[in-house]
């Protein structure tokens, strides 16, 4: 073993379960990912809990052991809604369902609590994504969720896997619908409904030490590493490029697009339930004494899409198809309408409508309904102060100048996978050792 210490950042993600391994200089010096292994039917998927905790495990031992170093830190993010329902012993009573599943009891939530004060207080959008709908559709369906006595997040799932302490991290609990955002604790109200104590373990800020790896199921490469619950993916990419900061604005752009917008607390509460009725989130940043404001627009999705319609199926396609459209000009008649996740429409085209033009349009048009977001955004919470842009579709010459033109100011980061990053600079500052994100090195 040589003198080389290591933090390791675990991303688990949708798609994929990622990690990194980070030395104390920032620079990755390992890395490892494998599928997140959902089963699948129709639309509703789950995981098996422990199947997926010992994948997150494995991966982040994968990542570490690239290198001949020590780790001296673990830390996990991933996905907010989905998570773990367990017992007195810790072992899971249903599967996990994923955050995108409909599977979600909303009628009982909006009856005896009623859509308006359900978002004033959790800062949440009454949909199927918050687990209190979830795990109101479990108590029904699955009876050995009756006798839960726990609910993890993913990453604390993971992180309690590894040996550490039975916690809610903020942001991770802000997507549950089971916190009071003002009061940051339960709330006495969703646990009356699912007729059972709290379930949520000690609150604690993301990047708070919980204990250190151990146990005989734990990799001999994590062993003895300190361990913290490193948030919200979304969050923790922001806290990875270095917009994790009041009045910062990180705008990634992957399979959806991602608004991140960090503030200051606190927010009126009348003002937390204005952004959840405009379809956006208010929950606790990854920053202590800081929240954030999350929208998602289906970006990305939009322009797979249409890039297989015009049959630009490869990267280098589509690179050339971004390059004709940042040239072209479309009819002002051409336009973008209907987005949502599931579909969208153009309205418009004629003979005339080439690829390019076609590209531009759309390209165009979800720029402007991202400027419209981050505008209602502002008028709630005061105009944001800078802009951080990331993301794979950035890569598009189209996307990119279209994403220039509605922030003239923006910075642009080059990192692959900034959540997995994020999580690793969380583990080394949870382990002492604290990592400056790259743009302050």
């Amino acid at each position: 073993m040589t003198g080389t210490q290591l933090a390791v950042g675990v991303d688990m993600g949708t798609t994929r379960v990622k990690a990194l391994a980070v030395d104390l200089t920032g620079a990755v010096r390992g890395e490892a990912e494998r599928r997140t292994p959902w089963r699948h039917d129709g639309e509703r998927a789950e995981v098996d809990p422990v199947e997926l905790a010992t994948l997150g495990i494995t991966v982040a031992a994968e990542a570490a052991s690239t290198v001949e170093a020590s780790v001296i830190g673990v830390g996990v993010t991933g996905m907010a809604e989905t998570g773990v329902l367990v017992d007195a012993q810790d072992r899971p009573l249903a599967p996990a369902i994923a955050w995108h599943d409909p599977r979600a009891d909303l009628e009982t939530i909006a009856q005896q609590i009623g859509t308006a004060e359900f978002q004033a207080t959790t800062g949440l959008p009454l949909t199927a994504l918050p687990s209190l709908g979830k795990l109101l559709w479990l108590r029904r369906h699955v009876s050995d969720t009756k006798s839960a006595v726990r609910f993890y997040s993913v990453g604390e799932w993971v992180v309690r896997r590894l040996g550490g302490a039975a916690v809610a991290e903020l942001s991770l609990a802000s997507r549950t619908g089971l916190l009071e955002l003002q009061r940051a604790r339960p709330w006495d109200a969703a646990f009356g409904l699912l007729g059972c104590p709290p379930l949520l373990g000690e609150p604690v800020v993301a990047g708070t030490p919980v204990g250190t790896a151990h146990g005989p199921d734990v990799p001999a490469a994590l062993q003895g590493a300190v361990l913290t619950v490193a948030g919200h993916d979304h969050q923790t990419a922001s806290y990875g490029v270095g917009a994790a900061t009041d009045g910062a604005l990180f705008d990634s752009l992957g399979t959806a697009e991602g608004l991140v917008r960090t503030i200051r607390a606190p927010l009126p509460p009348e003002r937390v339930g204005e952004l959840a009725a405009q379809g956006m989130s208010v929950g606790w940043g990854v920053i202590a004494d800081h929240l954030c404001i999350l929208a998602g627009l289906p970006t990305g999705l939009t322009l797979d899409r249409v890039a297989g319609m015009v049959g630009a199926t490869t990267v280098t396609e589509r690179h050339r198809l971004g390059e004709q459209a940042a040239q072209a000009v479309p009819p002002p008649a051409l336009s973008l309408a209907d987005l949502r996740y599931e579909a969208f429409g153009i309205s418009g085209i004629t003979d005339g409508t080439t690829p390019a033009v076609l590209w531009r349009c759309v390209v165009d048009g979800l720029a402007t309904r991202s400027a419209q977001t981050v505008a209602r955004m502002d008028a709630v919470a005061g105009r944001h102060s800078r802009v951080v842009v990331g993301g794979g579709w950035l890569n598009n010459p189209a996307v990119l100048a279209a994403k220039r033109r509605q922030y003239p100011e923006m910075r642009v980061t080059d990192l692959a996978e900034p959540g997995a990053y994020g999580a690793a600079l969380m583990a080394a500052g949870a382990a002492g050792h604290p990592i400056l994100p790259d743009h302050e090195r």
